[in-house]
């Protein structure tokens, strides 16, 4: 399921943005050409204006000027200067290139115009005759008031005769702006274009920068998006879109009353692959796994990365039954081998299904039970589970659990309680079995089954099975100087086999509390080898290269095949105490601990049998050839001290009456 809603709203506001941007751009380019227009306007009319002074100029100075020459304006003119004006003013007339002339002294009598009129024209107490009359020109363009004719460019003009080149009077010209007006017209249509074809060029410019820049912005925005929606390692949605796309399917399924699934993916034994290989082979694994995920679900389904190894599925329109083989279809393609750095690897993953709406109505309950049925499918043989209905803590306690048993190990509130290994040909104690407990500051003394299971889905079993081991071989030095010769068994998980150097590890141990290594059993339970059975086969041998014994606990109950146990290097094989407890009273149980016994001493190992706690049932094994036995028959688990002071008071083993077994108490 892509992110396509998203990438609409991000082109929807990339759209907005653009137009905004290119509205603005263009409420500045016609604000930018209105001041240049006005501009170009005024610069018209100032050259209208000069144009008309430089012409009232010549006028003056070639035909007024020449005629008045030795004139007093005060007094008046003369005839003969009368006449050379006016035949000067007619021929100006004549020709258009004067409208109105007016000659008046300073004190602003008209003493000649064109027309004869002595009256009109600018008052004297007006800014532009006083300025003309001390000597400075004034133009301006105004409505020929008068005649009605248009616009005229009226100018006042100081009048200089004779050679003193003194102002004798002002001269009040009115001269045509028809031609001026035109040549600018046309000037200022030049101009317009030119400034239009600049403008447009401006504007497309800038909308080609706001087009570049709002895409930009788009694909920051997109890529941002999709960054906080996305895994950077394997590119599928994180957690965040995995919580909005659940949210989405089961909105749409209370609209339309549909149902769905809502998956836990986790991935087995994916912490060995960085060990071993290396993060940037986990990496690659995870992307591996990512693309498998990808193409074994349908186009409309979800799937993501939630953190880690673990991924999260939204599968909706499913049922029960359409999930689980659907998923049966992305199991088998997960765990398809892969080779990374050379090493084959097959991954297996657990699977813990939720169904919308049998299950919750909120995304929070059911990822809540989604991740108990996964954790069920990680302890059980099915790797799929949907959620049974039942209410379950168990994972949120684990995480409680792992926390506090990591100081545990710490603060050494561990302790180890042993439990005989007693040969049945002469009932003597020949070894013991070391049984961790947690002496919890609060809860109390805790048995096996309270936090094992947690230490076993965590990295903490590694340290624990350590810390037993230790423990055990320095208590043994110590009931070996008390005159116990008795050897020692400890237990190790999977976990423990498949870590780097874990026979390298025992190796040391033994020689730093210089225990010799045929004094040491380490047992490994028949589940724990169904794994990785090539490792298991390894490392098992290598133990044996010690000289240490190897034992195969709960015999009977897992999926070791007899063509694999007769490759392994096993010195003993454990009878599980469910068949045990079953051979006073059902004939098939004494058949199969019957066929056990025959078995292994075919293979050449030892049998013992768990959980005796009648003399009839120890009766039964000796007649039957078993070789060892441990139970309440012989011994409670206790401090090895006390086993000590036990067999220090009677020189046979101590036995107590057959009382029920306490679960969880051997394990």
């Amino acid at each position: 399921m892509r992110s396509r809603p998203s990438g609409r709203r991000g082109t929807r506001t990339g759209s907005r943005l653009f137009v905004a941007y290119a509205a603005a751009s263009l409420v500045s380019v016609f604000a930018l050409g209105a001041v240049l227009i006005q501009q170009a306007r005024e610069d018209a009319d100032s050259r209208g204006r000069d144009q008309g002074l430089a012409q009232a100029a010549v006028i003056e100075e070639m035909s007024v000027a020449p005629a008045l020459d030795g004139a007093d304006l005060n007094i008046g003119l003369s005839a003969t200067q009368r006449d050379r004006l006016q035949a000067a003013t007619d021929l100006a007339i004549f020709h258009g290139s004067v409208i109105r002339l007016r000659l008046r002294s300073f004190s602003g009598k008209v003493v000649f115009s064109d027309d004869g009129s002595t009256v009109g024209g600018v008052p004297a107490s007006h800014r532009a005759f006083r300025g003309a009359a001390i000597g400075h020109a004034d133009v301006e363009v105004v409505p020929d008031a008068e005649r009605s004719i248009g616009q005229v460019i009226r100018v006042l003009q100081p009048v200089i005769a004779g050679a003193s080149g003194q102002a004798i009077g002002v001269l009040e010209l009115y001269l045509p702006y028809e031609s001026i007006a035109v040549h600018l017209q046309a000037q200022m249509r030049r101009a317009y274009l030119r400034l239009g074809a600049g403008l447009l060029g401006l504007y497309v410019v800038l909308a080609l920068i706001s087009w570049s820049t709002t895409r930009s912005l788009r694909r920051h925005a997109a890529r941002r998006e999709h960054e906080a929606l996305h895994d950077g390692l394997t590119g599928l949605p994180n957690r965040d879109a995995f919580r909005q796309r659940a949210e989405v399917a089961l909105d749409a399924a209370v609209r339309g009353s549909d149902s769905g699934a809502i998956v836990l993916v986790d991935l087995d034994r994916f912490k060995e692959v960085n060990d071993t290989l290396g993060h940037h082979a986990g990496d690659e694994l995870l992307r591996v796994i990512a693309r498998r995920l990808t193409g074994a679900v349908r186009s409309d389904d979800t799937v993501a990365r939630l953190g880690g190894d673990e991924f999260g599925l939204v599968l909706p329109g499913l049922g029960a039954d359409q999930a689980h083989a659907l998923l049966a279809r992305v199991r088998d393609a997960v765990s398809q081998e892969t080779v990374l750095d050379g090493v084959p690897l097959t991954i297996e993953a657990s699977f813990g299904i939720a169904l919308y709406p049998d299950h919750g109505d909120s995304v929070e309950e059911l990822v809540k039970r989604a991740d108990a049925a996964m954790y069920q499918g990680k302890r059980g043989a099915s790797r799929i589970v949907l959620y049974s209905g039942e209410e379950t803590t168990q994972p949120t306690q684990w995480l409680v659990v792992q926390a506090e048993l990591r100081h545990a190990i710490e603060r050494d509130e561990l302790v180890l309680f042993y439990q005989p290994k007693v040969r049945l040909a002469d009932g003597a104690t020949y070894g013991v079995e070391a049984l961790v407990r947690w002496q919890h500051p609060q809860r109390g003394l805790l048995p096996p089954p309270e936090f094992l299971p947690a230490a076993e889905q965590s990295g903490l079993i590694e340290p624990l099975t350590a810390w037993v081991l230790r423990r055990a071989l320095a208590d043994q030095a110590q009931w070996t100087a008390a005159g116990q010769p008795w050897t020692v068994s400890v237990n190790v998980s999977a976990r423990n086999l498949e870590a780097p150097g874990f026979a390298t590890s025992v190796a040391r141990a033994l020689e730093e509390f210089g225990t010799p290594p045929e004094r040491l059993t380490l047992e490994v339970t028949e589940t724990a080898m169904a794994g990785d059975a090539r490792t298991a086969v390894r490392v098992l041998g290598e133990l044996a290269a010690l000289g240490v014994d190897v034992a195969v606990d709960d015999f009977g109950i897992g999926y070791t095949c007899l063509s694999q146990l007769r490759t392994l290097a096993v010195r003993e094989i454990k009878i599980d105490r469910e068949f045990v407890r079953g051979i006073e009273d059902d004939a098939q149980d004494r058949a199969i601990v019957r066929s056990v016994i025959e078995l292994a001493h075919g293979l050449g190992c030892r049998v013992t049998a768990e959980g005796v706690e009648t003399p009839q049932a120890q009766r039964w094994l000796s007649d039957a050839g078993c070789d060892d036995a441990q139970g309440y028959l012989f011994a409670r688990p206790a401090p090895w001290a006390e086993l000590v002071d036990r067999c220090a008071e009677t020189s046979t083993p101590t036995t107590v009456a057959a009382v029920p077994q306490e679960k969880g108490l051997v394990r």
